[in-house]
């Protein structure tokens, strides 16, 4: 079967000088001349521009004024950097049009910046102008490009405009484009994040979701051709955040299972979007997390691990809360929070019967922020119901930590001076998660990790 690539650069790699441009190119060459055809190339918005358009839509919402003035004005400093002649008034051009429909979706926020709305002004500011500036980029650096219209999207999904999930059999009835493209020899620049609905409104794939972008496309494409997703990212994916164990020496993880992989940027580490690794172990499409500027650092997600740690991970996440609350008020928020708010973020911690009998049942929510907004709301469900900020969680790593005993008491012993909230002692579920105060979080990690090869010894 045929080799083919799909690559995603993410927005930390596209700042506003665009200094890493010449190194894309590059990349991207390699590709093409491996494989012959492609590669499909899927662009993130550039490094903060999200969160930029994100504070002006806020803005226009509260009646602010509003501009995308700075945003457009580096994407057409960006072309006149690596685009000349014709090319360069075609792209100026083009951006022109990005910017105007930029304002056009600016203007349909009112009050609430939500929904359609959201979706079509962050994407018309962010993903489109990218993917096209890349295509041009590429165009005039001697690589046949395109770049995928709006009208011809190929990625549908339901209609949860911000967090939207792809649907693969109404997808894949709109593949057949990008076939007839990769057949003519094009390199195709994919905009990231953007989904469309059935009936062709934006959608936006949730934080992170230009992942997801990739591995769905390159799912649609597993038929056809022998797929590799390439995720070109900052960093490797190491044993531990440098930040948090600062003197230590981290290692490269060479191999996760899709199991750790969720589990570790499900508890902090950030290391793929979490319904991007769910897409790919549905399909059984492998992922290749690329280290930019270190190709040979690499690690490979998949279904089985040919390595042979016991604790891969060791991570630290802050902001987290714990709520408690009676039990017989606790089954209706938690299918609220599940099948209506569509929440996985937290965790039951179980029930305890107290002296007066009464059973209270808590939940590990690893979002404190969600908690504070909707505290009205969640009260809603039992009056008397507590909730305890301040909190944060260090977990352990591995699928074999199940065949492997004594590991949480290694972790313990690392950490006599913090005090423990609360231990989810789990190894089957490959996971031990320690609670402990926020402020307590990357000490612990730090107290951890130094014990990593004791952990490690077989036994």
């Amino acid at each position: 079967m045929r080799k083919l690539s799909v690559a995603k650069f993410g927005g930390s790699l596209l700042d506003q000088k665009g200094k890493n441009v010449p190194a894309i190119l590059e990349r991207i060459r390699e590709l093409r001349s491996r494989d012959h055809y492609g590669p499909i190339v899927v662009f993130s918005a550039p490094d903060r521009y999200t969160d930029e358009l994100i504070r002006i839509g806020e803005s226009k919402a509260q009646s602010r004024s509003a501009s995308v003035e700075s945003i457009f004005n580096s994407y057409d400093r960006i072309a006149k950097m690596y685009v000349k002649g014709k090319l360069l008034k075609q792209v100026l051009s083009e951006l022109r049009s990005y910017r105007k429909k930029a304002y056009e979706a600016l203007s349909l926020i009112d009050k609430r910046f939500q929904g359609n709305a959201r979706a079509k002004f962050l994407t018309s500011g962010g993903e489109f102008p990218t993917s096209l500036l890349m295509e041009y980029i590429m165009s005039a650096n001697g690589l046949n490009s395109c770049h995928i219209p709006k009208d011809r999207w190929p990625i549908v999904t339901d209609d949860n405009f911000e967090n939207a999930t792809p649907l693969y059999e109404a997808s894949k009835k709109r593949i057949s484009y990008i076939i007839d493209l990769l057949e003519k020899g094009k390199v195709i620049s994919q905009a990231g994040f953007l989904g469309v609905t059935a009936d062709g409104l934006e959608t936006t794939l949730g934080r992170g979701g230009s992942d997801l972008t990739a591995v769905f496309i390159s799912c649609l494409l597993k038929s056809q051709y022998n797929v590799e997703t390439i995720l070109f990212k900052d960093v490797p994916i190491q044993s531990a955040d440098p930040k948090s164990v600062k003197g230590q020496k981290t290692y490269v993880v060479q191999s996760l299972t899709y199991n750790e992989a969720h589990k570790a940027s499900m508890m902090g580490m950030k290391i793929v979007q979490d319904s991007a690794i769910s897409m790919a172990r549905r399909f059984k499409q492998p992922l290749k997390v690329v280290p930019f500027q270190a190709a040979e650092k690499y690690t490979v997600i998949s279904s089985e691990s040919f390595t042979e740690e016991i604790v891969k991970i060791v991570t630290g996440k802050s902001g987290c809360a714990i709520l408690s609350m009676r039990d017989e008020k606790s089954r209706s928020l938690e299918d609220s929070l599940r099948v209506w708010e569509r929440r996985d973020d937290f965790l039951d911690l179980g029930t305890e019967t107290l002296e007066t009998e009464e059973r209270i049942r808590d939940f590990l929510f690893l979002d404190s922020e969600f908690l504070r907004k909707n505290e009205e709301k969640i009260k809603s469900f039992d009056k008397n119901l507590k909730i305890e900020y301040g909190v944060g969680v260090v977990t352990l790593i591995g699928d074999k930590m199940k065949d492997s005993p004594g590991v949480a008491s290694i972790a313990i012993g690392a950490i006599p001076q913090i005090n423990i909230i609360r231990g989810i002692f789990a190894p089957h579920t490959s996971q031990i998660i320690l609670v402990v105060e926020e402020k307590n979080v990357d000490a612990a990690v730090a107290a951890i990790h130094i014990k990593r090869e004791e952990m490690n010894k077989p036994r």
